[in-house]
Formats: C-alpha cells, structure tokens, sequence
C-alpha cells in the first residue's frame, strides 16, 4: 500500500511539472505567433503612412484624413492610431492596435515614420506584446544620391572633394548657385558592389555619407589626408576609429536600382555629323536633333541650344558619340533652356565642356543607353572643364579629371574622380521630375534594453507614441 501511494505520488507531481510544462511550451509558443503578428501590425501602420505621403506627392489637395498634426510647416509632424478607436481582434480573444508618428509629413525634407503595434493576449495575464520600427523615406529618384556606382568609386590624387548644396533652396525655380554659404554635408556616395575595394575614398575629403555592399568598412579605404564627415561629427575616442572618419557617416547596406534607360522615339531627320558652331533650338520649344555624332578640336566653337532641346546621337558602342577638344569650345545651353542627350556612344567633354547658362543641374541631362556589358560607355569630363548637370549611365564608366568641378549627380557603373576634382551634388534632384513618389531608404526595428526603456532606441520616440 505505502509503495503504490508513493508511486501514485511520484506519477501526480510528474503529471503536474509535465502539464505546467505543456502549459509554458504554449504560452511561450503563443507568444512568438503573437510577437510575428504584432510586427506584422508595425508594417501595416508604416503602410498607411506610406499611402498618406505618396498620396500627398500626387495630390497636393490632400489632407492627410485621420490623422493629428502640429501644423503645416516643412518640418511638422502628424499622427495616427489605426484603429481610431477600439482594437483589432485575432484568435485566441487577442486584441491589438498599432500607433504611427510622421516626422516632416510634409515632405519638403525626407520623412521618418515610427510606429508602436502593442498586442494584449487574450485569456493570460501577461505582459503586451510591442513592436517599434523606425522607417528613413528618400525620394525614387535617379538622383536621390550624389556619385552612385555599380562597381568602383575611386578618388585619386589629394584634393578631391565631396558635398551638397539645395540649388532650389529659396523655392522651386529660384536657382540658388553653391558656394561655401551654402554648403551642406550630404554628399553621399555610394556603390551596390559586393566587392571588396567598391568605394576608396584615399585622399578626398567626403562632407557627406559613404556607403558600401559589403561587409568591409568604408573607413578602411580612407587615406591620412582624407575624410569622411558632416556638420554634426564630433570625435568620440571611445567609438571612432580614426579622427577623419565619423562612424555615423559609414553604412554597408546600401542598395540602389540601375533601370535601363530607353532613346525616346523620333520622327527627326538625322542631320549627320555636327562638326562646327550652330544653334539649335527655338526658345519656348521643344525640339529633337537627331544627328550621327559631334566632334570638332578648333578653338573657340560653340554649339548652342534653345529651348528644350532632345539631343540623339546615333553612335553605338564603342564609337565616339561627343568629342570636344578645342580650347574654349563646347556645348552653351541658353538662358530658360534645357538639354537632355540619349547615345550610347563614348562622351569626352574637355575644352569648354557645357556652359550651362542657367547653372541649374537639372537643366542638362545625359543618359548612357548603351546596354553592353562586356565594352564600358566612356563618360569623361576633362581639364578645366565645368560641369553642372546630371548624368545617367548604368553601363558607363565615368571620370572627372583636374581641376573640372560637377555640380549635380552621377550614376553609373564605376566613377572616378582625380587630382583637384570637386563634386556638389544638388540635394534638389531627389525631388526631379513630377510626382516621384517617397521609398524606403533605410529600415530598424526599435529595441528595448533594460525596463525603463531609458537606454534604448525607443526612448526618443517615446513621448511622440504615449497618445
């Protein structure tokens, strides 16, 4: 009898650690589905955020519906709990509702959206389940970035230099011409290549970011007399590796997309070569010239276009579509005027280059069509030679040599800048063209560190969420 109730003992105390045991697998169980849902709720709230601030770049009527503000200026913030009122339900008696703050809804500088999903299980007394994720916006542009590559970005020699200036910075149409007064430090570079070597800074000075595809440290590839750094860098001995290099200012998770680029349709007659000066173009037109190539090396030549010009120059790849040696020739784009060049042929614009009289990038455009990925589009800016325009090309090789100075932005399968070459990209190009709706540029889910939530990512964010 006693063996049989000590047996009978020993099966009740196994039954009852087995039966809690079951009961934690499953509170435990329950609470991971319920951790994948409530980051799940975190996403739709950064889905309505989305929708609100794309839905704004396509129609300036609209009034963010639902959502609280503090007013409309360019860096005000909005906010939103989805549902207004009441919660969500999911199995299990759970309920939930996600909380989303905006910062700089309007748009005018690049959005940030926080969002708290909490879910509160059903039928236990447990703690809620909360998600917070941070989410950076930039504009789907072209040319959201400054020097953007496939491959490599190279500086070369001591004096080469990076930053940004907003050219639209007085409003759109007020063209604002850079100098140092203006000088911002978002010049950023950066290469989608997994290449070890992909970005090498050397001995340029980046007032900007610099970010890579890969696991190496754009900070390794700086130079003693290079730098990478902005206006807010402070030296922190404790976390910087180097005083020339703020960590902040580094990423290895850059991305970017290298659509095609497509000659638009023409029914122009192809004018053949154009070898010597001429205008062409009527102000307040449109025009397209479709020509063979461009190639002249006398002295003091200039092609000149009026209006907004579509120049297409047949040359393929491989051959010579713009070759522009002569002292003081080149390319004048008129006051008011815009000139936008398709060719998958190579591009050498030393001499003069392009005077583009407005100043303002977006006024000359180049886009590389070529296709080939065996023979590179030869894009080069030489000499003396300024520049203020963009240039696209995904399988083009670009070089900035001497003392030529870029302002605007370049994109392309790899770049290089030598000897006192100084680049300004225009921040106003994130913003080129009509209607380009925000993406996501940089993505983190917000942790909590200890119970007070003092110490984490959280913390900042707190007190815009507490609604």
């Amino acid at each position: 009898m006693i063996v049989a109730l000590i047996l009978s003992a020993v099966v009740a105390i196994s039954l009852t650690s087995y039966i809690r045991l079951g009961v934690t697998s499953q509170r435990i169980s329950n609470r991971a589905l319920y951790n994948n849902a409530a980051m799940n709720l975190a996403e739709n709230g950064l889905e309505e955020a989305m929708y609100s601030i794309n839905k704004m770049v396509a129609d300036d009527t609209y009034d963010w519906s639902g959502w609280k503000n503090d007013g409309t200026s360019a860096n005000s913030s909005a906010w939103a709990r989805f549902p207004a009122n009441g919660n969500f339900t999911f199995d299990q008696n759970a309920t939930g509702f996600v909380r989303v703050y905006v910062q700089n809804y309007k748009g005018v500088s690049a959005p940030t959206i926080v969002t708290r999903a909490t879910i509160t299980l059903g039928g236990v007394a447990s703690a809620p389940i909360e998600k917070w994720v941070e989410v950076t916006l930039a504009k789907a542009s072209k040319f959201a970035n400054g020097l953007v590559a496939k491959d490599t970005i190279l500086f070369k020699g001591n004096n080469a230099t990076v930053d940004s200036w907003n050219s639209e910075s007085a409003g759109v149409g007020t063209f604002t011409p850079f100098s140092d007064s203006v000088k911002n430090d978002r010049g950023s570079v950066g290469s989608v290549s997994v290449a070890v070597d992909s970005v090498l800074v050397k001995n340029a000075d980046v007032w900007g970011y610099v970010s890579t595809n890969n696991a190496e440290d754009p900070t390794d590839n700086v130079g003693t007399n290079g730098s990478i750094l902005g206006k807010d860098s402070t030296y922190d001995p404790s976390s910087w590796t180097t005083k020339n290099v703020d960590p902040n200012r580094v990423s290895t998770q850059f991305s970017a997309n290298f659509d095609p680029v497509t000659t638009p349709a023409t029914t122009a007659t192809n004018i053949g070569t154009i070898g010597s000066a001429g205008t062409y173009g009527t102000a307040g037109t449109a025009t397209t010239v479709l020509c063979d190539n461009i190639s002249f090396s006398s002295k003091n030549t200039i092609v000149e276009f009026v209006g907004d010009v579509t120049l297409i120059i047949k040359a393929g790849v491989g051959e010579q579509a713009i070759k522009i040696a002569g002292s003081g020739s080149g390319f004048r784009v008129a006051a008011n005027s815009s000139l936008k060049i398709y060719t998958a042929g190579d591009i050498d614009l030393t001499g003069q280059g392009i005077i583009n009289v407005s100043g303002a990038p977006k006024s000359v455009q180049i886009y590389g069509t070529s296709t080939s990925t065996s023979t590179d589009q030869d894009i080069k800016i030489a000499g003396g030679g300024a520049f203020a325009g963009v240039v696209y090309a995904p399988n083009g090789s670009v070089t900035i040599n001497g003392d030529g100075s870029v302002w605007g932005s370049i994109v392309a399968e790899d770049i290089t800048l030598t000897g006192n070459a100084n680049f300004h990209y225009d921040e106003s190009l994130g913003n080129m063209g009509t209607g380009n709706p925000f993406r996501v540029s940089k993505w983190k889910e917000l942790t909590m560190e200890d119970e007070a939530d003092t110490k984490s990512d959280r913390s900042g964010y707190r007190k815009f969420l507490d609604f």
